[in-house]
């Protein structure tokens, strides 16, 4: 009740005041709350659409090509081949779970995107 009055008397501008920061828990690099203007928006987006677009091209692109190269160049037979790679698309479907729990339980979520990112980017220059 007194903090409406106070609002009240203020004209509004303790609201404003209160909205330029972020109310969700967050803490910049430094652990001081960040300002609502600085923070995520299309930054953030711009680079979480890049990742995920660079993954799927590359994991689709892999799985595609990759019953032909354990068959032609590995001279697997095609049983052990489609084997092989139902294990390959079973471990790339649950990692996520695993980053996930690292994340959340030691790395944070910035830092485990961007090691993710790095591990991606360290793959496609060993293959090239």
């Amino acid at each position: 009740m007194e903090l409406e009055m106070e609002r009240k008397k203020m004209g509004g501008r303790a609201e404003s005041e209160e909205d330029k920061w972020v109310h969700d828990s967050s803490v910049d690099h430094k652990g001081r709350v960040p300002l609502r203007a600085s923070t995520g928006v299309w930054k953030a987006s711009s680079f979480i659409i890049t990742i995920e677009f660079s993954e799927r091209l590359s994991y689709f692109g892999l799985a595609t090509n990759l019953i032909s190269y354990l068959t032609k160049v590995i001279h697997l037979d095609l049983k052990t081949a489609a084997k092989n790679v139902n294990y390959w698309a079973g471990v790339t479907t649950s990692m996520p779970l695993l980053g996930g729990f690292l994340a959340d339980a030691y790395t944070g979520r910035f830092t485990m995107v961007l090691f993710a990112s790095l591990v991606y980017l360290m793959n496609h220059l060993f293959i090239l």
